[in-house]
C-alpha cells in the first residue's frame, strides 16, 4: 500500500512533487492513502491533481482512500462539487 502525507499549503508550488508522488503510486499500482488531516490550504489545481489520481485509480481497480481529511480539504473540495468524486463527500 503506498502512502501520501499532504502538507498543510497544497498550493501551487507543492503541486509538482505531490504530482510525482501521486504518478509514482499510480505506477506502483498498489492501493493508496492519502492523509490529508494537516491540509489548512488547498488550491484548485491540486484538487484537479486528486481528480485525475481518482480517475486513473478507477480505471486500473486500484483503491484510494482518505485517511482524516481536514475540514478545509473536504470544505474546498465541496466547493468545488468534487467532494464525492473525490470519497470526499461522507466525511
Amino acid at each position: 500500500m503506498a502512502m501520501i502525507k499532504c502538507q498543510s499549503e497544497l498550493d501551487i508550488a507543492a503541486a509538482s512533487t505531490l504530482h510525482q508522488q501521486l504518478l509514482s503510486a499510480v505506477q506502483a499500482r498498489e492501493p493508496l492513502e492519502i492523509d490529508g488531516q494537516a491540509v489548512r490550504r488547498i488550491h484548485a489545481a491540486v484538487l484537479q491533481l486528486f481528480l485525475s489520481l481518482t480517475t486513473e485509480a478507477r480505471s486500473l481497480n486500484l483503491s484510494v482512500r482518505w485517511l482524516n481529511p481536514s475540514p478545509a480539504l473536504v470544505k474546498s473540495a465541496q466547493l468545488l462539487g468534487l467532494a464525492d468524486v473525490l470519497g470526499l463527500g461522507s466525511n
